[in-house]
């Protein structure tokens, strides 16, 4: 056993030594990797291990954000990557003498989280991770967007509460859902945010920048050219709870000679964050989507990663909204995450059902979950695409009137 043992940790020491750049190995062949790798793992440890990182993962993102505010993240990047000393960090980040203290606890806990390298010469090395936490990075935004305004930590250690006065039963309902009893608010999680200018903007901030790391983009899946065409004047595109015009904007500039008006609508105090002028053709609207959609006849109905965020219920009532806009020409389009079927459920998939679950009382639902919500819409779907992007399995789903 024991020479099986020093061969396998030979072997595995052997194909470390040799791995590709990173950057070089197929995403595929990546998460392949990488699920094996997660076995091994599971199959060694003892159940000591991961209890230890159950009872004490909050104090990641809670020293993560400690160095963001000290400025530690920012002081590597400045310096390239390079390697610099403790006592030299520290009178980088802050001025005062205490700050040695407090430098070498934070540097020497995100050392045995893998996102520096402490050296025998007391300086540390910035790992990958570290080079992309700084201020007005997706990583580093997503990282305030949890802390800075501490929604999701605080309704997290509220679940346990609400299940229990709710006899365990899943919320249905996203005016009441976990969310409401953390802030003890009979408010939206939405409607909350907008009444909170500098939370509402770290969130555009984060879901915007967080785009980078989706998958395809839609109109790289759906045959944009074959299916979409308007006349000048008709609405070609509306893209529904899109933000601040992220996926509207690179659609126009993938295809800037279809015909045909834009139409970005997102709730009001969302699309008077916009900043900078949408290039010509596009135009925003301050929309909700349970109220009548005011674009009828549009060719497409465009809606990302919307929906997950609301229960049947809700979903239902803002998919007839669109479905009484639509003619027998129209198209809508839903772009979405998909809950595998089966045993082998990614990490990520069923952290963001729980996600979900506590902020609005939803889900993520599996493709056939979808297709019954649209089939129940009043509407057929004529076409699903596939795709998964780093172990997150996504889907869009071409739907049209369902005429009986």
């Amino acid at each position: 056993m024991a020479s099986e043992l020093s061969h396998l940790t030979s072997s595995l020491a052997s194909a470390l030594s040799n791995l590709p750049a990173p950057k070089k190995i197929p995403d595929g062949e990546r998460m392949q990797l990488l699920g094996i790798i997660n076995k091994l793992q599971e199959a060694l440890e003892p159940p000591q291990l991961p209890l230890q990182r159950f009872c004490f993962s909050h104090y990641g993102i809670a020293v993560i954000r400690i160095a963001q505010g000290m400025g530690i993240f920012e002081a590597f990047i400045e310096s390239q990557g390079q390697e610099i000393p403790l006592e030299e960090l520290s009178s980088k980040i802050l001025h005062e003498e205490p700050a040695n203290d407090v430098a070498e606890r934070i540097m020497r806990f995100l050392s045995t989280q893998n996102i520096f390298k402490q050296t025998t010469s007391g300086s540390y090395k910035p790992l990958p991770l570290a080079m992309v936490l700084g201020n007005g990075s997706p990583p580093g935004d997503m990282i305030k967007h949890l802390w800075e305004f501490p929604v999701i930590l605080m309704v997290t250690a509220k679940l346990f509460d609400y299940f229990e006065r709710n006899d365990y039963k899943s919320p249905d309902d996203s005016n009441h859902a976990p969310f409401q009893l953390a802030y003890n608010t009979d408010s939206h999680y939405f409607e909350w945010l907008s009444q909170n200018s500098d939370k509402q903007q770290v969130f555009n901030s984060v879901m915007t920048q967080s785009q980078q790391y989706r998958g395809e983009d839609w109109f790289e899946i759906y045959p944009v050219e074959e299916r979409l065409r308007a006349s000048p004047d008709q609405v070609l595109l509306v893209d529904i709870g899109g933000g601040v015009g992220h996926d509207i904007t690179a659609f126009q500039k993938r295809f800037p000679s279809l015909p045909g008006r834009l139409i970005l609508q997102d709730l009001p105090q969302v699309i008077n964050t916009i900043k900078e002028p949408l290039p010509e053709g596009i135009a925003a609207i301050g929309h909700n989507m349970f109220d009548k959609q005011p674009i009828d006849g549009a060719l497409a109905y465009y809606m990302r990663t919307v929906l997950h965020d609301f229960p049947d219920k809700q979903a239902l009532d803002a998919l007839a909204r669109i479905r009484d806009a639509m003619t027998e020409d129209s198209v809508l389009l839903i772009h979405e995450h998909t809950m595998p079927d089966g045993p082998d459920v990614p990490s990520i998939a069923a952290t963001l059902d729980i996600h979900m679950m506590e902020m609005f009382a939803s889900l993520e639902r599996t493709e056939n979950e979808w297709v019954a919500l649209l089939t129940t819409a009043g509407l057929r779907v004529v076409n699903v695409w596939n795709e998964d992007s780093f172990g997150q399995s996504t889907a869009l789903f071409e739907a049209r009137l369902n005429r009986v």
